[in-house]
């Protein structure tokens, strides 16, 4: 199958293209002006020009291909309301007609289980969605829009967990793994520690989108939760956390309402000097004492998914990788 894959220089996006290529599919990248193709080029990928800011550009990219693997998005928690709005729901809205317009016979796009939010209980496919952040409200609107535009074209909206794995140098989970246990945030759990948190490895949701590509029949119309087997408590990740990197656990507990108040200082520091940090926030109080726990039943049984990483295995290899490449300390 010929397919497009938007956000290919990106970390998910690089494995991605792997994955599909591995299994025998024809890859084109999708590459924005000015992006490092340099290890697409390496690999003798062939690329098309492709901008979320320049639907116009859209239709010339997905000519000609059997399916797009949507990827590309505007990725932060402490982001710009317009271009939320702009680059994850309007965009995603041209491309989907884009692909009618050209006889893209599939879409498959990339959401994220903060479209859901946090949860009571496990979380599925079929949760309310209550998203905490504007990122996540971006993804449902974007949901929305492959739903309602996409007509006769086939579609599956797939929702990662928070994704970890070599590779993964600018985002939350990047910072949590690197600055774990060098910063006085992590020396202690705000509140109990037992609220559940789900994380999935990079090379497992790369699985899931070549699944549910050669599984099509199945999968349109679809939406999948694409996680880990489990879900953790905080405390589980943090004791993880300490034996990987050999540095002492937390101390003890913070009541949420002073971790609060110790924040909320430094929160409004970075605002006056034009700084923002999601680690330094409110609002991550609010997350990490509340569930992000979610199902991955129905990916299992109609995908055939199976993740191949558990937690502990994963953030091994992404610390290791991390050490090699000079962002981490030797061992």
């Amino acid at each position: 199958m010929r397919v497009l894959v938007t956000g290919a220089t990106g970390f998910l996006g690089g494995y991605v293209v792997e994955e599909l290529r591995f299994h025998g599919h024809e890859v084109i990248a999708a590459a924005r002006k000015g992006s490092d193709t340099s290890r697409l080029e390496r690999a003798g990928i062939a690329k098309r020009p492709f901008d979320l800011a320049q639907p116009e550009g859209m239709s010339g990219a997905v000519r000609g291909m059997d399916a797009v693997v949507h990827l590309a998005a505007y990725y932060t928690f402490t982001g710009q309301k317009e271009l939320y709005r702009k680059l994850n729901v309007d965009a995603t809205e041209a491309l989907v007609k884009a692909c009618r317009s050209e006889g893209v016979g599939n879409l498959l796009y990339c959401s994220s289980t903060e479209a859901i939010g946090p949860v009571q209980g496990i979380g599925d496919e079929e949760s309310e969605l209550r998203p905490q952040y504007d990122y996540g409200r971006s993804k449902v609107e974007a949901e929305r829009a492959v739903r309602e535009l996409s007509g006769p074209m086939g579609w599956t909206v797939l929702r990662p967990s928070g994704i970890y794995g070599p590779g993964n140098v600018d985002d939350v989970s990047y910072w949590t793994i690197v600055t774990y246990g060098d910063r006085r945030s992590t020396r202690y759990i705000i509140g109990s520690g037992k609220n559940l948190i789900q994380f999935v490895h990079v090379k497992d949701v790369a699985l899931a989108f070549r699944l549910a590509l050669d599984k099509m029949e199945v999968a349109s119309g679809r939406t999948y939760i694409i996680s880990d087997k489990r879900s953790y408590t905080y405390e589980e990740v943090y004791h993880m956390l300490s034996e990987l990197k050999g540095v002492p656990p937390p101390k003890g507990h913070i009541p949420a309402f002073l971790a609060k108040a110790m924040v909320a200082p430094v929160q409004l520091a970075n605002r006056l000097r034009g700084k923002d940090s999601f680690l330094m926030r409110t609002s991550t109080i609010d997350a990490l004492t509340t569930d992000r726990a979610y199902s991955i039943e129905r990916a299992r049984l109609e995908l055939g998914y199976e993740p191949q990483h558990d937690l502990k295995s994963g953030l091994a290899e992404t610390i290791e990788w991390y050490r090699k490449n000079g962002f981490l300390p030797p061992a």
